[in-house]
């Protein structure tokens, strides 16, 4: 039997009021039960889900349901997390909550970050060991949905999204999407992902409390993510340089400053863990540079440029002692 914690329950209960649903009468159609342990980690399968989304349709809802349910997602429900969201000094610093997405949101959502230059995509996608399900249109509209209420919670007076994209056909009509999603919605693309420009990210935001954002990090992490470990000095790296592409061309101690490290104190922690920052950089322009080729229509100079190199002659140097061979000759091979 299905249970529904009270968190999940007081988002259901929003939606189905806004979408003049009886929620009632759908909890007792699929046998689901209130959950009482008061655990947030306890979460519902993939198939309740599915059949959920599957018994309102049935209903006809006044809205369409699982955009509404992602919007009416109860961040209240985890005031840890509410505090670590609101206090973040940047909306970079907010986003690590989607890092810790399968055990706060749901143990089969999965977020990735792709780079695109100017632009930067938030893919989301669904993980079903079972092999069951293959797409869930309903849950993936939920999780974006949910995603742009969190964006727009850390910076409401800013339009940080550029666009929404889903590889599904549309369930409702373009213009109920567009209104509940309040951006550009396409559909049949390749991948089911949000893209947000690039350089809004580190801007600053004006309720940022540092001490409470730390505070609430450490809560987080001791109550409701036990078994997660602290990044390693690698993956903050990793992630600064990503999020921060101006950086990919800055010496170390411009790294160090952003970390709030002092520059021999970095070197010698990633000697602890094995790693180099040359190396580290290597890394990450290689990973950007294959996404950027990948992921968009951007000229070899401008790829040059954005991953920090003096010219197109020093990438395409790079770029062949990492994959063989040359980045146009990479983009060929992607078409």
């Amino acid at each position: 039997m299905e249970t529904i914690n009270f968190q999940m329950l007081a988002s259901l209960a929003n939606a189905a009021r806004r979408c003049d649903i009886d929620l009632n009468g759908v909890m007792q159609e699929l046998k689901l039960e209130i959950d009482m342990s008061g655990d947030p980690r306890r979460r519902m399968s993939l198939s309740c889900f599915n059949s959920l989304f599957n018994a309102v349709n049935v209903r006809k809802p006044s809205h369409h349901f699982p955009l509404v349910f992602g919007d009416s997602f109860n961040f209240d429900g985890l005031p840890e997390l509410a505090t670590f969201v609101t206090s973040a000094s940047t909306p970079q610093e907010a986003m690590r909550v989607l890092d810790w997405s399968p055990k706060l949101l749901h143990p089969n959502l999965y977020f990735k970050t792709l780079n695109l230059g100017q632009e930067l995509a938030l893919e989301v996608s669904v993980s079903d060991p079972a092999g069951v399900h293959t797409d869930l249109p309903g849950f993936v509209e939920a999780s974006l949905s949910a995603v742009l209420k969190f964006i727009r919670l850390l910076s409401p007076h800013e339009q940080l999204i550029k666009r929404v994209e889903f590889k599904h056909t549309a369930s409702a009509s373009l213009e109920e999407y567009q209104a509940l999603l309040k951006t550009k919605v396409l559909f049949e693309q390749g991948h089911n992902r949000l893209v947000v420009d690039s350089s809004a990210l580190d801007r600053p935001l004006p309720g940022g409390i540092p001490s409470a954002h730390h505070k609430a990090q450490a809560v987080i992490l001791d109550r409701l993510l036990p078994d997660v470990e602290e990044q390693t000095l690698d993956c903050q790296i990793r992630r600064l340089l990503k999020s921060r592409l101006s950086l990919l061309g800055s010496p170390l101690e411009h790294i160090a400053e952003a970390l709030d490290i002092h520059p021999r104190t970095l070197q010698r922690r990633l000697k602890t863990e094995g790693k180099s920052y040359a190396d580290l950089l290597s890394s990450v322009r290689h990973e950007l540079a294959c996404e950027m080729l990948k992921g968009s229509v951007m000229d070899i100079e401008t790829i040059a440029a954005n991953l920090g190199y003096s010219d197109r002659r020093s990438f395409t140097s790079a770029f062949v002692k990492w994959q063989g061979l040359s980045p146009r000759e990479f983009r060929n091979q992607q078409t």
